[in-house]
């Protein structure tokens, strides 16, 4: 096989102005004693995947955990693997993108790129990789890896891509000296005839960044100042990068956690009982002991903002409301030039389901998406 047909991916494809997915139905995304908190059974992702695949939404993106945060046992770490996960989604949906999110110091590009190619011929083409450069150091410990400095971790980043395109298209074995992996006749069998399955980072430091921008197709932002002008600056400055350094055009998406009631009041209610009167304080403690002494990227004062957001849906931008209100919100990051957003619930099931039915044909009518082909 060789790898020239055109992508069947609609990361791709698609031509919403507005992309949209769903992000970590494979664990849950929110930290909370609710009882509405999602337990992620496998019959609820087939139901969500499916239910996503049907309105034609763009991409299922697992979150990845080895470890869980506060204590052993801890619903933190109940996360799928993502190879699997996504194995066994591609083989129940027929449209949707399905992305596994990487480790990159403990999964061997070896091993990612012979599973992303298996992944891409059961999909189709659909198959993609959120790079995570490893921050978590009980993980790290776990697998034995060092934990390597933040310029460090990316520079194994580059190098970890460097190897997986090699592999991707070259279809003779080949060796690799660097700095990180010393490969003697690497080779992936069965090859997959599409283009590179899709990456994603969400890299917020500049050395995140510019590797967001040199070897990734999609990089991810969180928003410094959620004032539309603000935003649009910073996503303008990523593209920006991309092209005046590197050439090339990049998708910018964020994620984003949606509650969506009858009036707004309902909408801060809810959240506010599941996050403060019944939130998990422990976890999201050890979430941010563990990350922001690492993460290079949250300007001084926002660490309550951030907390918050943990809580509420692993950090995403907050989309609240009714349906009305939902869709302004989309329209107004639409229009500073986000072209995609991954969307988490605390209840994803009946979230999406209601959101399917009163959001989605609002961005049509707006423009922002297209009505969903009818599968069959």
């Amino acid at each position: 096989m060789s790898s020239t047909r055109s992508t069947m991916n609609p990361i791709h494809s698609s031509t919403n102005r507005l992309k949209l997915g769903v992000f970590g139905f494979n664990g849950g995304a929110a930290f909370t004693n609710h009882p509405d908190r999602f337990v992620p059974t496998w019959d609820n992702n087939v139901r969500i995947a499916q239910l996503a695949d049907r309105l034609g939404m763009e991409a299922a993106v697992s979150a990845s955990r080895w470890k869980p945060f506060a204590s052993d046992g801890h619903y933190s770490g109940d996360l799928f693997e993502t190879f699997a996960w996504a194995a066994a989604v591609a083989a129940v949906t027929e449209r949707i993108s399905v992305m596994s999110t990487v480790h990159l110091s403990v999964v061997h590009p070896v091993i990612a790129a012979k599973s992303a190619a298996t992944i891409d011929l059961i999909s189709s083409g659909r198959f993609g990789l959120n790079l995570v450069c490893g921050w978590y150091r009980a993980e790290m410990e776990m697998f034995g890896d060092p934990m390597y400095g933040h310029e460090d971790r990316y520079a194994l980043a580059h190098e970890w891509v460097e190897v997986f395109d090699r592999l991707w298209h070259d279809p003779a074995g080949f060796d690799f000296t660097g700095r990180f992996y010393d490969l003697k006749g690497a080779i992936v069998q069965p090859r997959s005839p599409y283009r590179r399955p899709i990456l994603l980072n969400a890299g917020g430091s500049e050395r995140g960044q510019d590797f967001a921008a040199r070897d990734c197709d999609v990089a991810f932002i969180i928003p410094q100042d959620p004032r539309p002008e603000a935003l649009k600056r910073q996503v303008d400055q990523y593209r920006d990068l991309a092209r005046e350094r590197y050439g090339k055009e990049i998708q910018v998406w964020m994620s984003s956690y949606v509650v969506q009631r009858d009036t707004m009041e309902q909408a801060r209610a809810y959240v506010q009982d599941y996050v403060v009167t019944r939130g998990d304080r422990e976890g999201v403690d050890a979430f941010l002991a563990n990350n922001v002494g690492n993460a290079h990227t949250f300007p001084e004062g926002v660490l309550d903002q951030v907390r918050f957001a943990i809580a509420a849906g692993y950090g995403g931008y907050p989309i609240l409301g009714p349906a009305e209100e939902i869709t302004a919100t989309l329209a107004s990051l639409c229009d500073a030039g986000v072209d995609g957003l991954l969307l988490t619930w605390l209840d994803y099931e009946g979230g999406l389901a209601t959101f399917g039915e009163s959001v989605l044909p609002m961005l049509v009518r707006e423009g922002l998406r297209e009505p969903a082909r009818v599968l069959g």
